[in-house]
């Protein structure tokens, strides 16, 4: 709920205190290179101290960042909040899908939590939306006040609500982050989900940052703009339904993120406003059934005593990605306009499909015991 009531407001909120496309982005990276320096580190700690007590503090921390910035009226306490923010982020990332992971251990079961979750998260987005956009109206900066709030409310909830687990609770603290590094170092698939995931960096800040701000420049309606968002972030709920159909194989990944990257290409070439809401539509959707593929996928490749780890490392070098895809998107959209910094980044987002479908030379660990896969799915 949180991130459905933040949606496109902060950029717009940013936007309206008088910050620039290039700052919008400048803030984005601030944001990512804090979660770069701390991801890491992060990550070791779920797998040692615990996955649910580690989230609670990201998603705290991250809540606070937002109020910094709903409360903000200059940039230098802009990019404080944005620092804390992605402290915050760094500390979530390594923790709820390893722990479900864990605590599930059947590869197909958690294919299709992940996809019920994304299918639920749909209306609650939905929801989340109109009631961002109700708040916009009533206060610029209210809907990213709120978004905080319950970012905090949602770390309560993770500490009353869910048993938490470790891999090896005696296990040195940095022996762990030894252990991680050393995977990353060398296990190759890793290195083809690295590559992926730094060509699709750019098509995922194109499209999230500035999807608002493009329909707006080519006529949409301001007014209706948060209506318009809520119906997007429910089609994601059609992805998710799609991906119960799809299994977590490397071709499928690839498939769909070539997908991904064509439809933003489609969404800054065409200028017809109908085109462009029928392609934010698509992308939704696509993005909803590449999500729980893509998440099984990674995880398949890592073992479990250095999985949140390794899932922090890979978010650490995905932040510095993303930190510089921000900038180059933001310089981009200022330079030639947002519809040719979209195609740009779309077509990033094709050739990101090329590594994952390496991934289909190579064994998981998963076939030499990771994780099981029982016959029910259950």
């Amino acid at each position: 709920m949180s991130s459905a009531t933040l949606g496109p407001y902060l950029s717009l909120w940013l936007k309206g205190i008088g910050l620039g496309l290039s700052e919008i982005g400048l803030v984005q990276s601030v944001s990512e290179v804090a979660q770069l320096l701390t991801d890491f580190p992060t990550g070791g700690m779920a797998n040692r101290y615990g996955r649910v007590k580690t989230y609670a503090a990201g998603s705290s921390v991250f809540g606070l960042g937002l109020i910094v910035i709903a409360l903000a009226k200059r940039m230098p306490a802009v990019l404080m909040g944005a620092t804390l923010a992605g402290f915050g982020a760094a500390l979530i990332s390594g923790t709820m899908i390893p722990w479900l992971y864990d605590a599930i251990r059947d590869r197909t079961a958690v294919k299709s939590v992940l996809g019920k979750v994304k299918a639920l998260s749909g209306p609650v987005r939905f929801a989340g939306g109109f009631i961002g956009g109700y708040l916009a109206t009533l206060a610029p900066n209210l809907s990213v006040l709120i978004a905080g709030t319950l970012s905090i409310a949602s770390a309560l909830m993770a500490l009353i609500l869910l048993p938490d687990n470790y891999w090896d609770r005696k296990a040195n603290y940095f022996e762990v982050l030894k252990k991680g590094l050393k995977e990353i170092r060398t296990n190759r698939a890793l290195h083809l989900l690295l590559a992926s995931l730094l060509l699709l960096g750019f098509t995922a800040r194109a499209f999230f940052t500035f999807q608002m701000l493009l329909l707006a420049g080519r006529g949409f309606p301001a007014e209706y703009l948060s209506a318009l968002f809520a119906l997007l972030v429910l089609s994601t709920s059609a992805g998710a339904l799609i991906a119960r159909n799809l299994g977590p194989a490397p071709r499928t990944a690839a498939l769909l993120t070539a997908l991904l990257g064509a439809e933003m290409v489609l969404l800054g070439f065409t200028e017809n406003l109908m085109i462009n809401l029928a392609m934010l539509f698509a992308v939704e959707v696509t993005l909803g059934a590449r999500f729980p593929v893509m998440a099984v996928l990674r995880n398949d490749f890592i073992p479990g005593e250095v999985r949140s780890t390794v899932n922090s490392a890979m978010s650490t070098t995905g932040s510095g990605f993303t930190a510089i895809a921000n900038v180059a998107v933001g310089a981009l959209a200022e330079k030639l306009g947002l519809g040719s910094a979209y195609v740009m980044a779309g077509s990033l987002g094709v050739l990101a499909a090329l590594p994952l479908w390496g991934l289909t030379f190579l064994s998981a660990p998963a076939e030499g015991g990771n994780i099981t896969e029982k016959p029910d799915g259950g």
